[in-house]
């Protein structure tokens, strides 16, 4: 459900993940309308900086939690690309890995394999060869 007001959405039981936007009165009655062992991922704030909730309601629940999500937080828990990078091509260097390739082309042809790989004309990976 979608909305400033989450008085529609109560009548419909509480709810095992809730995705919050908007903070402020919303969080606060989001945080009650969640099932025990539900969670409520709030991601930005566009409605107030500041909520407030009926703890009554939060802890009768059990075991529901409030995640604040922050991309930048996400990407640092995970292990860096150039690490992943590096490790795929050591497997393809060693021949561990071979990719698939359904497209090889010239770099000027750039504008027609992205458009054919946009419309999904192939499987497979495109590579593109400069010089």
């Amino acid at each position: 459900m979608l909305g400033r007001e989450l008085a529609a959405a109560k009548a419909h039981g509480q709810f095992w993940l809730i995705l919050d936007s908007l903070g402020g009165s919303a969080l606060g009655v989001a945080l009650g309308m969640l099932q025990p062992g539900g969670t409520c991922v709030t991601f930005r704030v566009s409605l107030a900086a500041q909520a407030t909730f009926e703890s009554r309601d939060f802890f009768a629940n059990g075991g529901v939690r409030l995640y604040g999500l922050t991309l930048f937080h996400e990407l640092m828990s995970v292990e860096r690309a150039g690490i992943g990078l590096a490790l795929l091509a050591d497997l393809i260097a060693s021949k561990k890995l071979r990719p698939q390739i359904a497209v090889e082309a010239p770099w000027s042809e750039i504008g027609t394999v992205a458009r054919r790989l946009i419309d999904r004309e192939f499987t497979g990976k495109a590579v593109l060869h400069i010089g």
